[in-house]
């Protein structure tokens, strides 16, 4: 974690990137881990603490480790959730597969 920056803002920056990324509402959030919605929103904003125990059960849902909220990378895929992909990817038919792959790649080249 980066050293002088505020752990509020750390979790709060990660929480909303999280959200963000699967298109999840403020609300749906709030009302997922029972945290009254202006709470929730100053948590994002690092102005309030989350409590461990609501972070607890988002590093559950969202499939990370506790630690994950305290590093400066970004979300990992569990076992689990890359068995699930590549068991999707695997049904695709070989063109299919070629194409994911080709759009892969230029993404990846385009991020660099």
């Amino acid at each position: 974690m980066t050293d002088n920056k505020d752990i509020r803002k750390v979790i709060g920056d990660k929480l909303r990137s999280v959200r963000v990324r699967l298109k999840y509402s403020l609300q749906h959030m709030a009302d997922k881990y029972a945290i009254d919605y202006a709470h929730y929103y100053q948590i994002e904003k690092g102005n309030r603490y989350v409590r461990l125990d609501i972070l607890q059960k988002i590093s559950k849902h969202l499939g990370v480790g506790i630690d994950f909220w305290f590093r400066d990378d970004d979300i990992q895929f569990t076992r689990i959730q890359t068995a699930s992909i590549m068991g999707v990817i695997n049904s695709f038919d070989k063109n299919k597969r070629d194409f994911l792959c080709d759009m892969l790649t230029a993404y990846s080249k385009r991020r660099k």
